[in-house]
């Protein structure tokens, strides 16, 4: 008996992916060489088990509708075949991936998932459309002396010189590196850079946090409400805003909400604030009930960091602070000129405190965008013993694409092949809502991993600032335009992390963090990615099209992006275009052939720099792409 189901395959799961709620669902199973006794869908919705009896219909497929259930939630499903008095359990695959399954004679935990989500859920259009750039404030530009930092904060280790190795010290009051070094970066530097940014095709900024604190890297927050006047003032901050909106930029702040610094207005563990405030010199401030004291003056810290004590999230005097009053922190800086949060940790945050935040930056800005900080795929990530619900309508926009991140890197430094770096895209595509999918930050490097040049030439996550051989380079060089190709032709919003477009090394955290090399750029990278990007900002199939996985085999990934019959992948209108998207991360040249019977277009432009005219033959199109190489083939009637 042969049984088979493809929940990324219409004819098998319609519709595909993610559902409204509400919505209804055809599920079909094959069941061939055999006339079988039954065949159940086994449903787990609404916390608890259906079983539906499946009907063969005309194509010879058994079948079954439902209607989604109406309150957003995961639902689950296999397939129970009997024949001859045997059961089958036709299941999603070890993995978990979706897609094609296997048979069990046992069940398992093995179910197949459908994310079915609120019916009016929308994220921001102009988030869509973004390149996001991500800024680590201190090290990207700065318009301060030595002298002028030595005013604001004379106890940090001031640098001189903006090309000077990163210093270490020991924290003054806890164990650990202090992370008080600084190079001068700040607001104003920024502000400098914009028309850089602009010309890069930068469309949105995340900036890694600005609020007062002691360390460079800001995540250890002293005060909510204040800039830290290393970076610069609220009316610096506003300007840059401005600025960056004149230019259609858009500015996106880091929320640190899980804990807060130890050296704070808060805490002030270190009695900075005066011997009576804050809730560690005072179990009556007003910030007592924010802290988990275990025993005063004890107390619960982020991962045991004693400079990071953790908060309740849903103590009211906190949310009021944070979230609910008319100037809480969230709607403070949206009052200012952000344009969104990115959550820190969000892991760490309650299910409610991220619904609630969401309910008070869309009241107080709809076109808001809300980013989390997940690591895994967060359709179905469980965090300390829960299942999240994340993308289900009431909370995040989206996330950081970690999954992303992990595969592309695998694929190209030839760890896994085209086909499981496919299989994982799509599973990632079958699990979110669309308007999640399209936001997505596609990311290859942030402020907690390696930089993408050092990882693509083979190093190390320990090499700290050890440079790459020259020979290495080379090839890392290739390796991360091919990185860059993806990130600006895939599904979901782009993030360059400051730096990578000209080259800059290091290993993990803080050499990741180095100074923007102004006076050392790679050039040739830097124009890579400004063509990527032009590209990109000039074809709305590469924004909002559809996707389709033409070819996913060892070296080779081969991808349409299109807008159909003048229709984008949320039905609005757009130019009629097909673009491919070809990729080969070997190091010999492979000449393909594709099969392009789909598209009803007979010539193709073909070329990133040098644009050649290409003409299909029997609805195929035969090319060869260079090794460690990258080709885009754009659809002209």
């Amino acid at each position: 008996m042969r049984i088979y189901h493809n929940s990324q395959d219409s004819l098998y799961r319609s519709p595909f992916g993610a559902c409204t709620a509400g919505s209804r669902i055809t599920l079909r199973l094959l069941v061939a060489e055999t006339v079988p006794e039954s065949v159940t869908l086994r449903l787990w919705m609404d916390e608890r088990e259906i079983r539906l009896p499946m009907v063969q219909d005309e194509s010879g497929l058994f079948t079954a509708t439902f209607a989604a259930p109406t309150q957003p939630q995961l639902v689950w499903y296999y397939f129970i075949v009997t024949q001859n008095g045997k059961t089958f359990y036709y299941t999603n695959n070890r993995e978990r991936l979706g897609g094609a399954g296997e048979i069990q004679m046992q069940p398992n935990d093995q179910s197949y998932q459908i994310t079915v989500y609120e019916k009016n859920f929308k994220t921001p259009g102009w988030f869509k459309d973004a390149i996001l750039y991500q800024i680590f404030p201190d090290r990207f530009f700065g318009l301060h002396t030595k002298e002028d930092m030595q005013k604001k904060r004379p106890e940090y280790i001031l640098h001189s010189d903006w090309y000077e190795p990163i210093a270490f010290n020991p924290h003054p009051h806890e164990n650990g590196p202090a992370c008080n070094d600084f190079y001068g970066g700040n607001l104003a530097g920024i502000t400098e850079k914009l028309p850089y940014l602009k010309s890069l095709g930068i469309s949105a900024i995340y900036l890694n946090p600005i609020f007062d604190a002691y360390s460079n890297h800001k995540y250890d927050t002293a005060d909510y409400k204040n800039i830290d006047p290393m970076f610069g003032t609220e009316e610096e901050f506003s300007a840059l805003c401005a600025k960056a909106e004149a230019l259609g930029i858009r500015i996106i702040l880091d929320g640190v909400f899980s804990h807060t610094g130890a050296d704070s207005i808060y805490f002030n563990k270190y009695g900075a604030y005066g011997q009576h405030s804050g809730a560690y010199q005072d179990p009556f401030s007003p910030y007592h009930s924010w802290y988990q004291f275990t025993d005063y003056p004890n107390y619960e810290s982020w991962w045991g960091c004693s400079n990071l004590p953790n908060v309740n999230e849903m103590d009211n005097a906190y949310l009021d602070y944070i979230l609910r009053d008319d100037d809480a922190v969230v709607k403070k800086w949206l009052h200012k000129g952000a344009k969104g949060w990115r959550l820190d940790v969000a892991d760490e945050l309650p299910d409610e405190f991220i619904a609630l935040l969401r309910e008070n930056v869309k009241q107080t800005d709809p076109d808001a965008i809300i980013i989390g900080e997940v690591w895994e795929d967060a359709s179905n990530k469980v965090a300390y013993g829960k299942l999240r619900s994340y993308l289900l309508g009431r909370e995040l926009d989206s996330v950081m694409n970690y999954p992303f991140k992990d595969q592309v890197i695998s694929f190209l430094m030839q760890w896994t092949s085209a086909e499981e770096l496919n299989r994982r895209m799509l599973s990632l595509m079958e699990n979110y809502p669309k308007e999640s999918l399209y936001t997505l930050m596609n990311i290859v490097g942030t402020h907690d991993t390696m930089r993408i040049k050092s990882v693509m030439g083979g190093m190390d996550q320990n090499c700290g600032t050890q440079r790459l051989s020259s020979s290495m380079e080379e090839l890392a060089v290739y390796r991360v335009k091919l990185a860059a190709f993806l990130q600006l032709t895939f599904v979901g919003v782009p993030c360059i992390y400051y730096g990578d477009e000209v080259g800059m090394q290091g290993g993990r955290d803080p050499f990741n963090r180095g100074t923007y090399p102004w006076r050392a750029v790679d050039s040739d990278l830097r124009g890579w990615y400004q063509t990527m990007a032009a590209l990109r900002n000039s074809h709305s199939c590469l924004r909002r099209g559809e996707f389709l996985p033409l070819l996913a085999e060892g070296d080779i990934y081969v991808y349409a992006r299109y807008n159909k019959d003048g229709k984008d992948a949320f039905g609005k209108d757009a130019e009629h275009e097909v673009i491919l998207c070809a990729v080969n991360r070997g190091f010999s040249e492979k000449t393909l052939s594709l099969d392009l019977h789909q598209f009803p277009f007979s010539v193709y432009t073909r070329g990133i720099f040098e644009k050649e005219v290409q003409t299909i033959r029997d609805k195929s199109l035969t090319f060869t792409l260079p090794p460690l190489g990258a080709e885009i083939f754009i659809s002209s009637c």
